[in-house]
């Protein structure tokens, strides 16, 4: 049996050795207990049972826990820049460093975990996963990106983009286009704070399960996060073209929502 928490008493205790006063690090402790809530909430909509229940909760706690080290040499979340792959590194932390002991006294659900972890940063989930392997991957996915959309409405703008400069940006023309074919973008194509707004409303395309569209959509989170981006960048050409984003959006979680239940 999986006791959720002893592991989120075991989460606490590792990173206890990171420096909480850094934003990031505190983003991201939120962040990863937050995923273990909406994990357990897309588990509970799915009809799961009490055991993978757990297991969800559990990939939740383990998803991001690479971010961390990560954090700490590069202070930064972008994989790119730190040439920090952290899906793979949270599967070191556990696997390799052997931390998953502290969490489950069993290996019994070893091949989900590593499947669902390595899978929910990718910019797509291996298509040959079939069973639990593919419906964890994609539960992971999308609690993680329901908690980054809070994120985004709640902690600070300096905290969550990965760069200092906030001024003078444009969003590549090319991936705008991607975008309004309905696209997700992939963060190996980002260059700077306005591409990311790309990247962020363009989860909306990669969710799996209508409940999570329904979920946002009812915390009004792209709007808040239009008004934020407002605030930040305080550029004409950024706030028309967010604007788009946004209805492209709302237009587009309508119709999928409308479609299927």
């Amino acid at each position: 049996m999986i006791d959720i928490d002893k592991a989120k008493e075991e989460f606490m205790k590792y990173v206890e050795k990171y420096d909480i006063n850094n934003g990031r690090i505190r983003i991201k402790v939120k962040h990863i207990l937050r995923v273990v809530e909406m994990s357990k909430l897309i588990a509970i909509d799915l009809n799961l049972n009490e055991e993978q229940t757990k297991l969800a909760e559990l990939i939740g706690i383990f998803h991001d826990i690479g971010r961390f080290e990560q954090v700490r040499v590069y202070n930064t979340f972008s994989d790119k820049d730190s040439g920090v792959d952290h899906a793979q590194y949270s599967l070191k932390v556990l696997y390799e460093d052997g931390l998953i002991k502290n969490f489950i006294d069993t290996n019994k659900y070893d091949d989900i975990i590593k499947v669902a972890v390595y899978n929910h940063n990718k910019a797509e989930i291996d298509k040959s996963l079939t069973g639990d392997a593919l419906l964890f991957a994609k539960i992971i996915r999308d609690a993680d990106k329901m908690d980054i959309y809070r994120v985004m409405n709640e902690d600070k703008m300096e905290d969550i983009f990965w760069y200092k400069d906030f001024k003078n940006l444009t969003m590549k023309k090319e991936l705008m286009e991607r975008f309004k074919n309905e696209h997700f973008i992939s963060y190996k194509y980002i260059e700077n704070n306005a591409d990311l707004i790309l990247v962020f409303y363009g989860y909306v395309f990669d969710f799996n399960f209508n409940f999570c569209l329904r979920y946002i959509k009812n915390k009004k989170y792209l709007d808040s996060f239009y008004n934020r981006i407002q605030e930040t960048f305080k550029s004409e050409q950024i706030n028309k073209d967010t604007k788009e984003l946004l209805d492209i959006c709302n237009n587009y979680i309508d119709k999928r929502v409308a479609k299927r239940t």
